[in-house]
């Protein structure tokens, strides 16, 4: 990888050059950011946090030219240790293989942060990298005596008039003040903040240093392996739930009956039977105990049989939520975006107005592995937590909070796990709250581990919805409006449900909706949003009742299939094809290109819907074809769906599945198809399955076989289509994926039977009876 120098005479950069207090550690590179204004300077820093105003707590250049960058982002499966990779080595022209990433340890790692969406954290790496870039090149012209402007570097080896020195050399005894500005606070508990906890965006680098132009890009646009997959392949990764410390004793938890209720009295322990166990109980969080991981489980549920708690029946029954949502006293929207007075207007002179309600009841993250945390809380009050939080530094705040001990006391290593999809983004929901007050009781490590069961049962969920949405057409079938209206129970409730339980602080998150559509009918002249938020239902319960959480493209993957249900549904109307109804309402090339280019690979056959031949009876099945868009993120997203329904079963198998997107500049291609096909795997078994289902006291799918999900039998074939644009920027690159799916399986139900269904999952028995409506 070669590349031209930049001019040093139009570098904003300030730095200096000493010898003074270097510190020898195989010849790396430090750079250090200057404290901005208002920011407090961190003195006599702890073991437990690194200064972000210093360089050397991002970035080292080893003596053997190989470089270290450290960020308190996670991989959380949308491949950014290979993406980060890419963006550091592009910007200092180096190979990405000699790039090795420090990831989440809040104790190694200096900017915390979001792991949802990549391209803020890697915003923060790439300009650390291009403002080192800047400084190394005039150490070089310094140390071989050439002006800056003549020098080129490949594979981190600078040259300039017959000369060169590699990175490694050129840092070997050098101590590098760089002066870079740095924003933002470390994140800690707050009552009165959002969720509970201030600055979960962590710090970010600003300033505009000089990046490489994208017509240089060498490594930005391949294919580059995530190097985290081998030793996933080879067994050599270690998982959050292979660690062991000495001394560490294993937790199994004992859950009270339902959702609300309270401790009565533990059951006994059979010493003879399960001799090393022992209860440890605070309020109403009750756990069993044991050096042996077999003897904990075992006892665990020996004590739970015996165990009694209070009744408790506060919640409406699943079967009951819609009515509840309607029941509820809804005040003001919590967001509104739009003229209500224009729309009502538009409304009223509209030649024709249609009107839809759409709904979904609660859903869950439901990764196939289960929670693990292990802490260790110790003797001089500080605690270290191992997790696969993709939020360490809010983790971290809320684990201080619940404890009563310092933020610069806690530490939070990060390790591999399954999957999140949202989770833990805000910092909580988990078992590193019941491990980290295990710990602190019982003065000793300690490992917990959910079992499936009590994950489908306790962890946080995507709550519920309804959405009313109107629309007005004009003579010529255009539409000229939409009104939608949102109602849901919030979705921001991240608290530790050990803490919780327990009774210890953990600070209460706003219940609320927002608007999270990012519009893309830009001929619509008229429009108006409003969401609507409400608490959790049984929220005054101990466990703060089901506790509503964002999950992958939260808030919008709802309301944009309430919009795009509204849109098929427009097009129907006015007699028009579904793809082109679209394109004659945007001006928008990028939407209308992926468009097209999706439906040329799907096949896609214009003509309005529903096909003729659509039929609700028989026993042979009946193929139709539905689309849905979105733009997230400076990213445009299309979901074809072509789906087989028996109408005697009320079985739908979505048979083929093409998904497109512009990202903008793609970074790497193949992670990138990853990222769409395990979106599309994860829309579809949300569109025809995933369902929480809970009575009056608790959730009652707490098993594979009540909460379903898709099978690999039952994964179609899918197709990708990539359009990758050198000036438009970076574009979101994973969330939306699993979006499109829902409303275009929907599409393409009403398609083959020319019955719109406005609810999903389409389960065989919400079908059945759709059909015979």
């Amino acid at each position: 990888m070669t590349r031209k120098a930049e001019n040093s005479s139009d570098s904003p950069i300030t730095m200096t050059i000493t010898r003074r207090g270097f510190v020898k550690m195989g010849g790396v590179l430090f750079v250090s950011f200057a404290i901005p204004a208002g920011f407090p300077a961190m003195v006599a820093e702890s073991q437990a946090s690194l200064d972000p105003s210093l360089l050397a707590s991002w970035l080292e250049i080893r003596s053997d030219n190989g470089i270290v960058m450290r960020t308190g982002r996670t991989e959380t499966g949308t491949g950014m240790t290979g993406y980060y990779a890419q963006a550091i080595a592009e910007e200092l022209s180096v190979r990405p293989e000699t790039i090795s990433l420090i990831l989440g340890d809040t104790d190694k790692t200096p900017d915390g942060g979001y792991s949802a969406g990549f391209l803020t954290g890697m915003t923060n790496v790439r300009k650390v990298a291009a403002y080192t870039y800047q400084a190394l090149l005039g150490l070089a012209a310094t140390q071989l005596g050439v002006p800056v402007s003549s020098l080129t570097v490949a594979d981190g080896i600078v040259s300039g008039k017959g000369k060169s020195i590699s990175y490694g050399q050129l840092v070997q005894g050098q101590h590098l003040d760089l002066k870079i500005p740095v924003t933002g606070q470390p994140a800690k508990a707050d009552p009165a903040a959002w969720v509970g906890i201030t600055s979960l965006d962590g710090f970010t680098v600003t300033g505009d240093p000089p990046l490489k132009p994208v017509n240089q890009y060498k490594v930005i646009g391949t294919s580059y392996p995530v190097p985290s997959i081998p030793g996933k392949v080879t067994g050599k990764t270690q998982w959050s739930c292979d660690v062991t410390l000495p001394g560490m004793l294993h937790a199994r938890m004992v859950r009270p009956a339902t959702l609300g209720s309270t401790l009565i009295s533990i059951g006994a322990i059979d010493k003879k039977q399960f001799p090393t166990a022992e209860v440890v109980r605070k309020a109403n969080l009750v756990a069993v105990i044991s050096p042996n991981e077999w003897e904990a489980i075992g006892a665990a549920v020996s004590v739970a049989d015996g165990t009694k708690w209070t009744d408790w029946a506060g919640l409406p029954g699943s079967e009951n939520l819609t009515k509840t949502l309607r029941d509820y006293k809804w005040s003001a929207p919590t967001e509104s975006r739009g003229k209500a007075a224009d729309v009502t207007a538009a409304l009223a002179n509209a030649a024709k107005t249609i009107s839809a309600t759409y709904e979904q009841p609660y859903v869950r993250h439901a990764p196939i592995g289960p929670f693990v945390a292990v802490a260790d809380a110790r003797s001089d009050g500080s605690v270290i937590v191992w997790t696969h939080s993709a939020q360490s530094q809010g983790l971290r705040a809320r684990i201080a909070n619940a404890l009563g001990t310092p933020l610069e006391k806690v530490v939070v290593r990060w390790l591999e796990h399954s999957g999140q999809y949202g989770r833990t983004t805000l910092g909580g929901d988990g078992a590193e709250g019941d491990a980290a007050i295990l710990s602190q009781l019982t003065g000793r490590p300690v490992r917990v581990q959910w079992t499936l069961q009590e994950d489908l049962a306790w962890s946080s969920v995507s709550p519920g919805w309804v959405a009313d949405i109107k629309a007005g057409l004009d003579a010529n079938g255009r539409l000229i409006t939409v009104h939608s209206v949102f109602y849901s129970p919030h979705m921001f409730d991240p608290r530790p449900l050990g803490a919780l339980l327990a009774g210890m602080p953990c600070n209460t998150s706003k219940p609320g909706g927002w608007i999270a559509t990012e519009w893309p009918y830009d001929k619509i002249q008229n429009r108006l949003e409003e969401a609507y938020g409400m608490p959790n239902l049984g929220a005054e319960s101990v466990s703060g009742g089901l506790r509503g959480n964002i999950m992958r493209t939260p808030g919008q993957r709802q309301q944009n299939f309430a919009l795009e249900g509204l849109i098929n549904e427009a097009a129907v109307s006015a007699g028009a094809d579904p793809i082109q109804f679209r394109i004659n309402h945007t001006a928008d090339q990028r939407l209308i290109d992926i468009l097209n280019a999706t439906a040329k690979t799907a096949g896609w056959e214009a003509r309005p819907s529903p096909h003729p031949k659509a039929r609700r009876t028989g026993t042979d099945p009946v193929t139709g074809r539905g689309v849905c868009i979105m733009v997230r993120a400076n990213a445009y997203w299309v979901g074809v769906a072509e789906v087989a329904v028996v109408p005697a079963t009320g079985k739908v198998q979505v048979t083929k599945f093409t998904i497109g997107a512009d990202c903008g500049k793609i970074i790497n291609p193949r992670q990138l198809d990853r990222c769409m096909k395990s979106g599309v795997v994860m829309g579809l078994s949300e569109a025809l399955k995933e369902e929480v289902t809970f009575d009056k006291g608790k959730v009652t799918s707490t098993s594979w076989s009540r909460y379903k999900i898709l099978t690999m039998e039952e994964t179609p074939e899918i197709n990708v289509v990539q359009i990758s644009r050198d000036d438009k920027g970076f574009g979101g690159g994973s969330e939306a994926a699993n979006a499109v799916g829902p409303p275009a399986v929907a599409a393409a139900f009403f398609d083959a039977t020319g019955i719109q269904p406005r609810r999903i999952p389409l389960t065989p028995a919400y079908v059945t009876t759709l059909l015979k409506g």
